[in-house]
């Protein structure tokens, strides 16, 4: 009677998504990999966290991870630049790199040669799957990779502006500069990076308003798109 009562419908549901995941990751081809954009102030890497914790919950397989300054850690070591060097390219708006350069020594990273180092990496991590990849303009670099999924955050500048005066201990007055500085660089990078826009809808699979939607629900959301359309 006891064993009757806990077989219930919902309960056969998650095991029936349970192995359809397996089978996901059981499969000859790639691993899925996840990449997520997001409007500066979202919650990207909170996110990327709850899917890799639902997945790596569910599915007995090579462990999910999160990368993120983990692509910085790595282009360092094929370029031989640090990753101090690097993140000065990254967020040195365009207009004021021939300022700069008459100020920094030569061993300032080479955009060109650390982009390309960017994309190889990038493209490393995805190909070999079961990871979930943050920024870095990932969703470029792996846009013709099949096992990719696409995720853009967007949310309204107030809920941005509460989520990083929480985050950063802000004034709002103080979280408006923060982001207006951030989103610019960011924007920056990603043109100097894959010539193209970070906001267009068209490279992703899914668009979400993290402002509607709680990170749980999201990531839920995620794995279900995992099991149906890549499964």
């Amino acid at each position: 009677m006891v064993l009757r009562d806990f077989w219930t419908p919902q309960l056969e549901a998650k095991l029936q998504a349970w192995h359809r995941l397996q089978q996901v990751a059981d499969q000859a081809k790639p691993a899925p990999c996840f990449t997520i954009a997001r409007e500066f102030g979202c919650q990207a890497y909170p996110l990327a966290e709850n899917i890799v914790n639902r997945l790596n919950a569910k599915v007995a397989a090579e462990p999910w991870v999160v990368i993120g300054r983990e692509i910085l850690d790595k282009v360092a070591q094929l370029s031989g630049y640090t990753v101090e060097q690097i993140e000065k390219s990254q967020d040195t708006p365009s207009s004021l790199k021939a300022i700069f350069s008459m100020f920094l020594d030569n061993s300032r990273a080479e955009e060109t040669e650390v982009f390309t180092h960017m994309r190889s990496v990038i493209r490393e991590f995805a190909r070999r799957g079961n990871c979930v990849l943050v920024g870095r303009g990932a969703v470029f670099a792996a846009q013709d990779l099949p096992n990719c999924i696409h995720f853009r955050l967007v949310a309204p500048y107030s809920f941005r502006i509460k989520k990083i005066m929480q985050a950063h201990n802000l004034t709002e007055v103080e979280a408006r500069k923060y982001i207006e500085l951030h989103q610019h660089q960011r924007d920056d990078f990603v043109r100097r990076f894959a010539d193209g826009r970070i906001d267009d809808p068209t490279l992703y699979h899914l668009v979400v308003n993290n402002s509607f939607m709680g990170i749980e629900k999201i990531a839920e959301l995620a794995e279900e798109y995992l099991v149906r359309y890549v499964g």
